[in-house]
């Protein structure tokens, strides 16, 4: 669907909504939610990057050609994503065992 102009009313809305998330971003980041700190933020920063490119950088006004950029990236930054996760939690890790600690050298005195 080809949408002609967009009105400056919806401009003002979708401002108001990236306005509202970066408060929500804040305000999350100082709520100390421990490992949903990041999930969060991530989520509130895609849908932001989201409505910027949709609507500011006006790619819901053209054809689907000129999206097609964004809806490639998008699955292979989720491929990526996955194997990296696959990489780092398959990954062997071993511990070093005992180390042994250093002794200072001895001390001669002359003859």
């Amino acid at each position: 669907m080809i949408i002609k102009h967009l009105s400056t009313r919806t401009y003002v809305i979708v401002w108001l909504v990236l306005m509202a998330l970066t408060l929500a971003s804040y305000l999350i980041s100082l709520a100390h939610l421990g490992a949903f700190d990041t999930v969060a933020a991530l989520l509130i920063a895609t849908v932001k990057t989201v409505l910027v490119l949709l609507f500011f950088m006006h790619l819901i006004e053209q054809r689907f050609a000129n999206a097609l950029p964004i809806v490639v990236s998008v699955p292979l930054l989720v491929l990526l994503l996955v194997l990296i996760v696959t990489d780092v939690t398959a990954r062997a890790t071993h511990s070093r065992g005992n180390v042994p600690t250093a002794q200072p050298p001895e001390v001669t005195t002359g003859p």
